[in-house]
């Protein structure tokens, strides 16, 4: 159930505790090898046993499937891979039941070329829907633009009729269902450059160059639509229903414009800063993405912490989705050691942060990236991954090192990572995923034997055992480790990262001390000269009460105080 709110001026989506769920690979209840939405049912107590107080579930509508669902043609129908619309109406009663809240996946800036909009708007300039959208269309003799895919046209936000039956099949009708909010893709797209300029050119060897990022995202019309959207499509179900949007490459005061209360736009924002810390971005060419620092990162988390004490604003804190690495090979030691350890760490990294809390399915059992030694071409699944390899094929054809680089990179920086099957059990084929009969749609990570829910359910160690205590812990402390504000302590040290949480009263304090190296190291100084005033909360290496302020941090391990 949703803890109760620490002020009455705090809304429930603050202080609960979010979960993604990737359909496609999360629990297959029928054995045609699919993830479907009775899987994501069956499996609702375990949810609940986590700590979880809202699940949010990516795309299950209608799609053609070019792009996993981001590909939608039909928003009021379920993709019959997943189930039907009795399946998903049951779903959200026995999640009702349980006190558990869904938010939907809610992508809009683009639709499917399948979708009846596109459809009809292909076929004269004239129709009704020829404004809703814009390769080349032989029977308009005109382009149509499209951010992602060619099967991903996107959607012309600057046409009021778009912009209503957005509203009314997109966000209306899965509200009228009784839905609690939306995750929003790519919120801050909508709104393009009018006039289509050329894109200068910043890549001689690419067919294509990128446009300025002011030519595509947090356009001119971004705030006012989605003020409308807001007064129109969702304050008429009531005061409850959250929005939480995705904002790319974008600065912190415009963030602050879209997440501010009086705003009335988005409540929390998804930012991607740790992401690509140690980088000027994100490039699809991931071969050339640098490997951050701990220095990096720590300024990358003081940047969405920042969003929250005394600013205003609300954020998400997460270190997983469905569109990157795994966290316990992208922010811990990445060689494979040290592997169940790091996983608490970050789990208690993730849990002391303030925001809304979202974990993303596998991560409570410290689920890794696909194995570098045992994954082959043939393995690979992400459309976006196979175009990569693709285009560098074909542009560097005689370049080995080069490919097998960029092969290398998808390994261990592409999405396939965090779409492997759920590993439910170390039973069977499959991971307890899908039937022993079934062929699943993407392969199972092989160390499913060792990584898997039911053996973790059995084991008080066990990575799932200390993110549930870590889930607990944030609860009963709401104040400091949901609301609080974020103040770091030395930022340079490249091995030991410090915080202090405090309650906006001062009147509590938690102090976080985590050790991001597979060496022994001693606790910082000043921690000694607080030692009377601390009390020990929880460490990830279990130790004792009596220590642990002054013993050193083992490899890999964090501990939490409090100071009254």
């Amino acid at each position: 159930m949703t803890t109760p709110p620490s002020e009455p001026s705090h809304r429930w989506w603050k202080e609960a505790t979010g979960y993604q769920i990737y359909p496609a690979s999360f629990k297959d209840s029928n054995g045609d090898g699919w993830g479907d939405i009775n899987g994501i049912t069956a499996s609702l107590d375990y949810l609940v046993a986590l700590g979880v107080d809202f699940i949010w579930i990516s795309p299950v509508y209608e799609s053609p499937d070019h792009d996993m669902g981001y590909d939608i043609s039909d928003y009021e129908a379920i993709s019959p891979k997943y189930g039907s619309m009795a399946d998903m109406d049951r779903l959200l009663a026995e999640a009702k039941r349980r006190g558990l809240r869904v938010l939907m996946d809610l992508v809009v800036n683009h639709t499917s070329h399948k979708h009846a909009w596109f459809r009809s708007s292909r076929a004269s300039r004239h129709n009704q829907h020829s404004d809703c959208a814009w390769t080349y269309v032989p029977e308009r003799d005109q382009y149509y633009f499209h951010l992602c895919f060619p099967e991903q046209p996107d959607l012309n936000w600057e046409v009021p009729a778009a912009r209503r039956a957005i509203y009314a099949s997109a966000v209306g009708f899965w509200l009228e269902k009784g839905v609690d909010g939306f995750r929003i893709d790519l919120v801050n797209a909508y709104a393009k450059n009018q006039a289509f300029p050329d894109a200068p050119v910043s890549d001689p060897s690419s067919e294509a160059q990128p446009p300025p990022l002011g030519w595509i995202w947090n356009g001119a019309g971004m705030h006012a639509w989605l003020k409308e959207q807001r007064a129109e499509a969702v304050d008429i179900y009531g005061p409850d229903k959250v929005l939480i949007g995705e904002l790319p490459v974008t600065p912190r005061d415009e963030v602050l414009r879209y997440v501010a209360p009086d705003a009335h736009e988005l409540d929390a924002t998804i930012d991607f800063s740790l992401f690509t810390a140690g980088n000027d971005g994100w490039t699809p060419r991931l071969h050339e993405l640098r490997p951050h620092t701990l220095p990096q990162l720590k300024r990358a988390i003081a940047r969405t912490q920042s969003l929250v004490a005394g600013a205003a604003g609300w954020t998400t804190t997460f270190l997983e989705n469905h569109d990157g690495a795994r966290s316990v090979d992208h922010f811990g030691p990445g060689d494979g050691s040290y592997g169940a350890t790091a996983a608490k760490l970050l789990a208690l990294l993730t849990t002391t942060l303030s925001g809304t809390l979202i974990i993303y399915q596998g991560q409570e059992i410290g689920m890794t990236n696909v194995p570098a030694d045992a994954w082959k071409a043939e393995d690979i699944r992400d459309q976006v991954a196979l175009r990569y390899l693709r285009e560098i094929d074909e542009t560097h054809p005689d370049d080995e090192a080069l490919k097998q680089a960029a092969f290398e990179a998808v390994l261990r920086l592409g999405r396939d990572n965090t779409r492997t099957p759920m590993q439910w059990t170390a039973d069977g084929p499959h991971a307890g995923f899908s039937s022993e009969a079934a062929t699943p749609w993407m392969r199972v990570n092989p160390n499913y034997a060792r990584i898997n829910v039911a053996d973790q359910e059995r084991s008080p160690g066990s990575v799932l055992a200390f993110w549930k205590a870590a889930v607990a812990h944030r609860k009963a402390h709401a104040r400091l480790f949901v609301h609080g504000e974020y103040q770091v302590v030395d930022e340079e040290n490249e091995r030991i990262y410090t915080y202090w949480k405090k309650s906006a009263s001062g009147s509590e304090m938690a102090l976080v001390v985590l050790n991001f190296s597979s060496e022994k190291v001693d606790m910082p100084l000043f921690v000694e000269e607080e030692r009377t005033s601390l009390r020990f909360l929880v460490s990830t290496g279990g130790s004792e009460q009596l220590d642990a302020i002054i013993a050193p941090l083992e490899p890999w391990e964090g501990r939490v105080f409090l100071k009254p």
